[in-house]
């Protein structure tokens, strides 16, 4: 819609301009199409970007975002910093329960986002209507020519995030960050290294672990030198621990306000 708005006021420009000859239809025809050409493929969305920016870890911190996607933002903060990232997202969620440890259970949220080339997923935990983002999860595949090399890919990462513990096979890159909940890094020869080292949401439990940081490159069949894929993701484990506590405050205050209601009287025998 806005495309054809900055279209028409083009020719109406072009057509107000005196002593200008007028194109043929020939011309005009090229001029449109140059014009489509040269718009977004979708507008840019009706919110104010100042109210959602990336976030990265304060200083002296290990980096832990993705795409300026942060442990504890809300789904809201999440929607907003991706769409001023890129409005050409596609962003779809779906919402179901996990159980608590001990009785009860709390809220996930997966939202997707998706341009056809660069997937973004993302999961969030806590009470219904404060789930807060415990994992995110990157994939951007590269289109023929546009290819980048699989050692600056990974020189990138590196650079953000730290050396990682490099798990390469042939000439796939691929390699893991993993740190204790005081942020020290862990290696293979650590006792929980093995625990730490996941991407999946485990609730029953309080986590040793800070989070999890692994990177993987696929290279071109054509050109092993060049990516052909690029994953990164990233699991706060301490983050999914935090949660599970709000909820289970959360609930315990609901306890506590149906004492109150009922203390005026009790069931109806």
């Amino acid at each position: 819609m806005r495309s054809n708005i900055l279209l028409s006021g083009g020719m109406l420009l072009l057509a107000g301009c005196g002593g200008e000859k007028e194109p043929t239809e020939g011309a005009g025809g090229e001029a449109a199409d140059a014009a489509v050409a040269a718009a977004p493929a979708v507008e840019k969305p009706d919110i104010d970007c100042d109210d959602f920016k990336p976030r990265t870890a304060p200083d002296g911190q290990p980096a832990d975002d993705i795409l300026g996607l942060r442990p504890g933002m809300s789904e809201e903060e999440v929607r907003g910093v991706l769409l001023c990232k890129n409005a050409n997202y596609a962003i779809n969620t779906n919402k179901n329960s996990v159980s608590l440890p001990d009785g009860g259970q709390m809220s996930q949220v997966n939202l997707n986002a998706d341009t056809g080339l660069d997937k973004v997923s993302v999961w969030l935990l806590g009470p219904d209507g404060g789930e807060k983002v415990v994992h995110v999860d990157r994939t951007t595949e590269y289109p023929a020519g546009k290819e980048l090399p699989v050692e600056n890919v990974a020189q990138e990462v590196a650079t953000k995030y730290g050396a990682f513990d490099d798990t390469s096979q042939g000439s796939q890159k691929s390699g893991w960050i993993v740190r204790s909940r005081d942020g020290q890094r862990m290696t293979n020869t650590n006792s929980n290294y093995g625990n730490c080292r996941y991407h999946n949401v485990q609730t029953g439990t309080v986590s040793p672990c800070l989070h999890a940081i692994s990177y993987e490159v696929a290279p071109s069949q054509q050109n092993p030198a060049l990516a052909q894929r690029f994953n990164v993701a990233m699991t706060s484990q301490a983050m999914t621990s935090r949660m599970v506590d709000v909820a289970k405050q959360g609930q315990a205050k609901a306890v506590e306000r149906a004492k109150e209601n009922a203390a005026g009287g009790g069931v109806d025998l």
